[in-house]
């Protein structure tokens, strides 16, 4: 009932802009979906702890498929996208990931639909040629546009010192310091949320494209992930980690239950599961996860010590 509340809701705001809790909950009764006798605190509540809803400081509520109309989020992608049906989103995207996960689908405007395999970053799939045809390390942008997602080639490398990229990044980071209910959301949630309430005060902040968020916030202290340490699995006295970044939960309790069932130590599971997968290739990349598996690995190549490849990129 609470989904159907946040799509009723935002339905609503698509339709009218935004509205306060207590236009919110009149409409709600109206249409049946709720029998609360305060129905304007019910309604409040119910979107204060969605992802895709945000509240205004005048108190009335927007919702991201508005808010993000017009507006560009970029993504660098890793290898060559010709060809491919599915990309691997990070935290630069993650307001767009988040409405797609609640929505289920959004439509492209070159026809067919995108979906997401599983949430929390997982892949994007759409119909063929979905993707524009561009090299590794090309920028793409993602743009809504009536509902409709566009996805187009960035030709012009946007400054990462320009006065646009400059006010984004102290936008962002004045909201990502606060001390609030960020603090308190999962932290693949966390860069929507903050690129919510950005938007709500400077509309128009993401209408020419910009270097994805990643890049922008530099990874400093501000940075939204959080790291999950695990001993390695030989003790050393100095008391080495293994640093794995913005696992889903989900992965990690299965790690946990795995290494229980099997007798070992979660470090030493962890770097078992890791020397399997270097095996299969001598560069992993989320953007290309299936051609990683089915690639022969490589014979004769030197390793390289200390390579880590961020789960976000």
């Amino acid at each position: 009932m609470s989904k159907r509340i946040v799509t009723y809701c935002a339905d609503q705001i698509n339709s009218s802009g935004p509205l306060t809790p207590e236009d919110l909950g009149a409409r709600v009764v109206a249409a049946g979906l709720t029998k609360s006798g305060n129905p304007a605190a019910s309604v409040r509540t119910t979107l204060r702890q969605s992802p895709v809803m945000v509240q205004l400081p005048d108190g009335r509520f927007d919702c991201a498929r508005r808010m993000l109309d017009g507006a560009a989020l970029t993504h660098r992608v890793r290898y060559a996208t010709k060809g491919r049906q599915v990309l691997y989103a990070g935290p630069e995207l993650a307001l767009l990931d988040q409405l797609l996960v609640h929505e289920g689908s959004l439509a492209l405007s070159a026809g067919g639909a995108v979906t997401s395999s599983f949430g929390e970053f997982g892949g994007w799939c759409g119909p063929p040629d979905w993707l524009p045809d561009v090299r590794a390390d090309a920028l793409l942008a993602f743009r809504l546009r009536n509902g409709r997602l566009a996805v187009e080639p960035v030709l012009d490398e946007p400054s990462p010192s320009s006065p646009a990229t400059e006010r984004l990044r102290i936008v962002l980071r004045r909201y990502l310091r606060a001390d609030d209910a960020l603090s308190q959301r999962q932290s693949q949630h966390t860069l929507g949320a903050v690129m919510l309430r950005a938007l709500a005060e400077i509309p128009d902040l993401l209408i020419e494209p910009l270097p994805p968020l990643d890049e922008v916030l530099q990874l400093g202290s501000e940075r939204w992930g959080r790291g999950w340490a695990v001993e390695a699995a030989d003790t050393a006295p100095s008391g080495q980690q293994i640093v794995l970044e913005d696992l889903p939960a989900g992965l990690v309790s299965a790690l946990h239950r795995d290494a229980q069932n099997l007798g070992v130590s979660l470090g030493e599971l962890t770097v078992l599961l890791l020397s399997a997968a270097t095996y299969r290739t001598a560069m992993p990349c989320r953007h290309d996860t299936e051609s990683a598996w089915l690639s022969a690995p490589a014979t004769g190549r030197a390793s390289v010590g200390g390579l880590v490849e961020p789960s976000h990129q």
